[in-house]
């Protein structure tokens, strides 16, 4: 599947309370990128993915994923939180700055971390370095705040795949690998 996992509709549309045109501006943005879905990653709030999902799961069946989320400090980083089924929580470092390493603590609970992003410079080369040692999934992500950068980077992932390295970090933690590479 083809998802863009870190948008900011709410910024992007301006619209606090979206209705069913509203969503549909935002589903046409999704298939103008030739997006299998999104998920919904306001700052601090996962309302707004939640009710875009209801929307679309009431009024627009099987047109797209919707998957909600939040984007939240931790330090001085950014991290994403997914809501999939089952109660699980994908979390993926957002537009990584700074040395990662130094965050050892602050990430034993992330499954993925940006590599590209849309939005923010990221240097790429620290954060796979950081992702090879934790075996973290590699993200592209827009960071849209507004429609028509919906999809301009995006990640083939799908949803099972998420889910299972949620399950993976729930039963064995966090991977770690020693720092030299073989």
């Amino acid at each position: 599947m083809k998802l863009d996992l870190h948008t900011h509709c709410f910024e992007a549309t301006g619209v606090a309370y979206p209705d069913a045109k509203v969503v549909e501006r935002i589903l046409d943005s999704i298939k103008e990128a030739g997006l299998d879905g999104i998920a919904i990653t306001e700052h601090d709030n996962s309302d707004y993915g939640y009710r875009v999902k209801d929307i679309v799961d009431e009024f627009f069946p099987g047109e797209t994923v919707v998957i909600p989320g939040r984007e939240v400090r931790r330090g001085l980083n950014h991290m994403v939180e997914l809501y999939l089924p089952d109660d699980l929580v994908f979390r993926f470092i957002a537009h990584p700055v700074g040395q990662l390493s130094c965050y050892n603590d602050e990430f034993k609970d992330i499954h993925g971390v940006e590599i590209e992003n849309g939005n923010q410079l990221i240097n790429e080369d620290m954060a796979r370095e950081f992702a090879w040692q934790r075996e973290l999934l590699l993200l592209s992500n827009s960071d849209a705040h507004n429609l028509a950068d919906i999809g301009r980077h995006h990640t083939e992932v799908d949803i099972d795949e998420l889910c299972r390295r949620v399950r993976l970090v729930r039963e064995i933690g966090q991977v770690e690998i020693p720092y030299e590479r073989g």
